[in-house]
């Protein structure tokens, strides 16, 4: 989800399917960010914080259903973060 491509920041989300050996597209981010933490609750994929340019830490929060595809949620991380990490306990 989302990264660096080596001139700015992606909004892309590649999926990879181990049946088929494969990868392809999802739909992309509300927002270019890289190296932000994410994790897998209740069959949603939550977002948090990153590193939207050289510059801007973001501490906003998106999350991914299947259902309704990506938005941001109306909540931010407690603080912006970036090389973070994310778990479910």
């Amino acid at each position: 989800m989302g990264g660096y491509n080596g001139g700015k920041m992606v909004s892309s989300v590649e999926i990879y399917d181990p049946r088929l050996n494969a990868w392809r597209m999802g739909d992309p981010m509300s927002s270019p960010r890289g190296y932000a933490a994410a994790v897998n609750l209740n069959g949603s994929v939550y977002l948090v914080g990153g590193l939207q340019s050289n510059v801007q830490i973001l501490d906003t929060v998106e999350v991914y259903s299947a259902s309704s595809g990506w938005s941001t949620l109306g909540f931010s991380s407690l603080g912006k973060r970036t090389f973070a990490s994310a778990v479910v306990m």
